[in-house]
């Protein structure tokens, strides 16, 4: 999508936080391409926030440079660095009416009341709350705080805008309406945003890229799908839905194919990368719905291996069945309701499961 003509690139050099002892973000190199939907995501206490209060200007960093439309901004105020920041909370005055707050920025910036009272209302119209200027934050309803917290952050024309989980607070039904109405609202006004969830699907929903952090660093940056589908390492294959992780050790390597010894799972066959020679130990990422169950007891040379089902659980659009192999280790497997077999395997049931090469994904070591 091109970008807007306010819009911004924002580029962290080797930016590292410390707060005395504790390291919240290791030294980090990324690259925010001017009109992009970026997301950092991860769980509580990565560094996701505290790398984006560093790009606002709000926290101070330990080290590095921040660049702002490549002009270095590590050391200005939050005023002058060309981004606008909304928080979880809205953070909107209670006292002032929604005209007023929508307003804000552009009384801070000594524009006049008439200018910036009829820019409040062409805001407030383009989000759906026309007539409403004269009304007080505590008479809307949760989504419509958002919407005048997210106007208020627009209104000032940034390069960059920075949501720091801006939907955290919404129940799940308006949370995901307002996942549309942001994306939107992104491809509409063209502008660079950067956006802090730890909701997996929130992130694969919205991103054009999304940056997964884990104790402070990146640890993959990457298209929705490609961190769904080809996950880097074993916290990405874990954090980003569910995903089997399978330890095995490469048996034999050839003819551009590698076949891993994954015990009572049987020989795992997936196309040999760099670095993979016999007695190396890998780790595998197979997706549950990649996986095919059957009640008959033919196997394959490879990639099927025979489990016992430990149980089956109904989600609504999937059925989920946990399995255990002879060793105990255990594949989880998912089936689409609508392909569903008339017949679902019962706990204690001994069933065979079957994937292909394509499925399996080689992760690098965790740090």
């Amino acid at each position: 999508m091109p970008a807007g003509e306010h819009a911004k690139s924002v580029e962290l050099r080797s930016v590292c936080k410390r707060f005395g002892n504790v390291t919240a973000v290791r030294p980090l190199d990324l690259q925010v391409e001017a009109g992009e939907f970026l997301t950092l995501l991860g769980p509580s206490g990565c560094g996701k926030t505290t790398l984006l209060r560093m790009i606002a200007g709000l926290e101070a960093v330990s080290g590095g440079a921040i660049l702002v439309g490549g002009t270095d901004v590590t050391e200005l105020p939050p005023h002058r660095r060309d981004t606008s920041i909304m928080f979880q909370d809205y953070a909107l005055f209670p006292h002032k009416t929604l005209a007023d707050n929508v307003s804000y920025g552009l009384k801070m910036r000594g524009i006049s009341r008439e200018k910036r009272n009829a820019a409040a209302q062409e805001w407030l119209a383009r989000i759906g709350l026309s007539g409403m200027g004269a009304r007080l934050p505590h008479q809307l309803s949760g989504g419509q705080r958002q919407r005048v917290a997210l106007a208020r952050s627009l209104i000032i024309n940034p390069g960059v805008l920075l949501l720091d989980e801006p939907l955290g607070a919404l129940d799940a039904n308006l949370r995901k309406q307002m996942q549309g109405e942001l994306k939107h609202l992104h491809r509409e006004v063209g502008l660079t945003f950067v956006y802090v969830t730890h909701d997996q699907e929130e992130a694969l929903t919205m991103s054009d890229r999304i940056a997964v952090m884990n104790d402070g660093a990146i640890e993959q940056l990457s298209p929705p799908q490609t961190v769904y589908d080809r996950p880097g390492t074993e916290f990405v294959a874990r954090f980003i839905g569910h995903c089997n992780v399978v330890h095995a050790v490469v048996s034999e390597v050839g003819d551009g194919h590698a076949l891993c010894d994954a015990g009572a799972l049987g020989k795992m066959r997936m196309a040999a990368t760099s670095g993979l020679e016999v007695g190396v130990p890998v780790a595998l990422a197979l997706r549950p719905e990649a996986i095919e169950v059957s009640p008959d007891t033919e196997m394959h040379a490879f990639n099927s291996a025979m489990v016992r089902v430990s149980d089956v659980r109904f989600t609504g659009s999937t059925h989920v069945i946990g399995t255990q192999a002879t060793d105990g280790q255990e594949i989880e497997v998912e089936i689409n309701r609508r392909e569903a077999p008339t017949r679902l395997p019962e706990p204690g049931e001994e069933v065979t499961v079957r994937w292909s090469e394509s499925a399996l994904t080689r992760l690098r070591s965790d740090r």
